[in-house]
């Protein structure tokens, strides 16, 4: 009898973690689908958001928290997968949480470094180069974050290096079981539904 109630506790809660799985994929891709105006560009979106978290260090509900901000700043999925980047390689190098970073990175991008409160007490404007009580526009500064935090920048591979620690692992290896959940439950989810 303690074996069947035991069962049925894990079966219990195998589907539970499998409708709340369904339930944030389900929310985050329509928050795509109307950001960039159409369902095949929010799916790349979201298919780029999983692949982003299966080789760096923060969770993946971690970067679905964060990516929202992000959205909204971006162009389309693509520039998106750049802007997750960069906001891992600066998450990476201040220690702040990825959504946290994600949120200083979508006001710095919609009213300038002078809006990011956080990344000022962190040193972020230091690092971008620009100088305390100068004036730098929104596209200096997107660009200053793509020269410094992108690909081949002074900190391009803050999260790489972050990706090898133990903290790295097992965040990855929680990414891979969302994943493993995602794809049980997506025939599941649809007809729960």
């Amino acid at each position: 009898a303690a074996g069947a109630a035991l069962a049925t506790i894990g079966a219990g809660r195998a589907i539970t973690g499998l409708v709340r799985v369904g339930k944030e994929i389900e929310s985050l891709q329509i928050r795509f689908k109307i950001l960039f105006g159409s369902a095949e560009e929010g799916g790349k979106a979201f298919d780029n958001m999983a692949k982003f978290a299966s080789k760096v260090p923060f969770s993946l509900a971690e970067i679905q928290r964060g990516s929202g901000s992000l959205a909204v700043v971006s162009d389309d999925a693509d520039h998106l997968a750049k802007l997750m980047e960069i906001t891992g390689n600066v998450a990476s190098i201040t220690g702040l949480s990825f959504q946290a970073t994600s949120e200083q990175i979508q006001r710095s991008f919609a009213g300038g470094i002078a809006s990011a409160d956080m990344f000022r007490e962190k040193g972020v404007r230091q690092m971008l180069g620009f100088k305390m009580g100068a004036t730098v526009s929104i596209e200096e500064t997107a660009v200053a974050f793509e020269k410094v935090f992108g690909k081949g920048g002074k900190f391009g591979n803050a999260t790489d290096e972050l990706a090898k620690t133990l903290t790295g692992t097992v965040s990855m290896i929680g990414d891979k079981f969302f994943n493993f959940q995602r794809a049980v439950g997506e025939g599941f989810f649809d007809v729960l539904k």
